[in-house]
């Protein structure tokens, strides 16, 4: 009976030691891998560019030989395709399977790489298939794929309705990513132009936005890379951990800021949201993702760069630094530009809770679309916009063009899209589907879905933002 081994070995001193080093503080990462049978028994493989690189070390292939070269500093590992064999700092080691190339990249086994940084750091999730590897205080996720499990598109009716749709098998090698349009909030592009950009397989669109504005500012929370980058608390979200889970939450944000390490009076303050147009009486941060400057010349800005307070300008255009943000105070929130002096470190941080309030943890969500309502909900229909904040009538009650994400009880997510029908109706047609979660994304003219290198179905406008699945 084969059997996942994740059996690691005794590891010296030295390579924990230095590992642990050369560790610096990235944003959590996530990666393909695939369990491979050898000998009668399966092994985890893991992409060794992906995994060292993140780990700060220089990666080499020399294709005359096979081999993989990795260096930092005063490690040095060789491998070669198809050898057990490794020499690691000049000494014979052997690995219990060879390296090998997939989808031309190199794998090697977990139980190596495990080796090296000691077998209680690295975690195996039998439940997602996914190898955990810590490293500071983020972490790298490698899934377990099937690199032979494609996606499908698929058209039927359902209650008369035409439906369309993408299936994405769990164990498929797609992941998931959120897009802005022009890698910018606040402009419009083409779904098409936005798959083809990212070399996506599927894509659909995403939140509601302002499609008539000046600005195209999206509605929905948006969480890309880690990072929210907007906050809309209403209606659902829908959310992908990198271990591969589906989140699904009717989530409301909040923001707490604090200066010189200290969250409390007189070091406090707060802010709305991230990247929107400001309003009368606003706190708004404002991150790259908006953009090299504000684009308006109003309200107090509070200009934050690697951490600190560099400059605080009142009814300027002002820049956000690439490597910092913008907090913008307009009318009677202006008061809080008091809380800031240059020179001063400012911090905050993003609480995530459930629409009756309660805390829930988002913090190991690394993409997010926000819209709804929620469709299905544990293999149930519910669906109640009403109570989740929506007003307008063409989300109560009217038939529309719609769009839908979901997921099964297995894992697989389903992209859908309908000509025309009520919440309700496409809340029933993602049950009859199979979805175990199910949301309601933005739709009428917005609704479109791309199916590698052509639209299944066209959206009527340019939209502000879409998910998407990729290699």
């Amino acid at each position: 009976m084969k059997r996942l081994i994740l059996t690691i070995l005794f590891v010296s001193i030295f390579f924990t030691s230095f590992l642990a080093s050369i560790l610096h503080l990235y944003a959590d990462t996530y990666y393909n891998g695939f369990l491979y049978t050898y000998r009668n028994n399966s092994y985890m493989m893991v992409p060794a560019r992906g995994i060292f690189q993140s780990m700060g070390a220089n990666v080499e292939w020399f294709d005359s030989t096979q081999t993989v070269k990795i260096t930092k500093e005063n490690l040095q590992i060789t491998l070669k395709i198809n050898d057990i064999n490794a020499v690691v700092n000049g000494e014979n080691k052997q690995m219990p399977v060879p390296a090998i190339i997939q989808n031309n990249t190199t794998f090697l086994p977990l139980r190596f790489l495990a080796e090296l940084i000691g077998n209680d750091r690295v975690k195996w999730d039998s439940d997602t298939q996914t190898a955990v590897i810590p490293f500071n205080d983020s972490y790298i996720y490698v899934k377990a794929v099937d690199y032979n499990t494609d996606i499908t598109s698929f058209t039927q009716k359902i209650d008369g309705i035409q439906v369309t749709g993408i299936k994405i098998p769990h164990n498929s090698p797609y992941k998931p990513a959120v897009i802005l349009a022009n890698n910018q909030i606040g402009t419009t592009q083409s779904l098409y132009n936005m798959a083809q950009y990212y070399n996506a397989a599927a894509a659909i669109n995403g939140t509601f936005f302002s499609a008539y504005g000046e600005h195209s500012d999206p509605w929905g929370t948006i969480i890309k890379e880690g990072k929210v980058i907007h906050i809309g608390n209403i209606g659902t979200v829908f959310g992908f951990t990198a271990d591969g889970r589906v989140k699904m939450d009717k989530l409301r944000i909040k923001i707490e800021g604090g200066t010189n390490g200290s969250y409390e009076w007189p070091n406090n303050w707060y802010a709305y949201g991230f990247n929107h147009n400001p309003s009368e009486n606003s706190v708004y941060i404002f991150t790259p993702e908006w953009g090299n400057h504000l684009g308006f010349n109003y309200g107090m800005n509070i200009i934050v760069e690697n951490g600190i307070v560099k400059d605080i300008e009142e009814n300027q255009d002002v820049n956000i630094p690439s490597d910092g943000y913008v907090i913008n105070l307009t009318g009677s929130e202006e008061y809080l530009s008091n809380r800031f002096s240059v020179g001063e470190s400012v911090e905050y941080k993003v609480d995530f809770f459930d629409i009756n309030g309660n805390p829930v943890d988002w913090s190991d969500v690394v993409e997010a679309i926000g819209a709804g309502p929620t469709l299905v909900e544990n293999g149930e229909i519910s669906v109640d916009p009403a109570g989740e904040g929506f007003t307008e009538d063409k989300i109560l009650t009217l038939s529309y063009a719609r769009s839908a994400v979901g997921v099964t009880y297995q894992g697989d997510i389903l992209l859908v899209t309908v000509p025309s029908a009520t919440v309700y109706q496409l809340a029933n047609i993602m049950k009859d589907l199979g979805a175990y979660e199910a949301m309601n994304l933005d739709g009428g003219a917005s609704s479109g879905l791309y199916f590698k290198g052509q639209y299944l179905v066209r959206p009527g406008r340019n939209l502000s933002n879409g998910l998407i699945f990729y290699k």
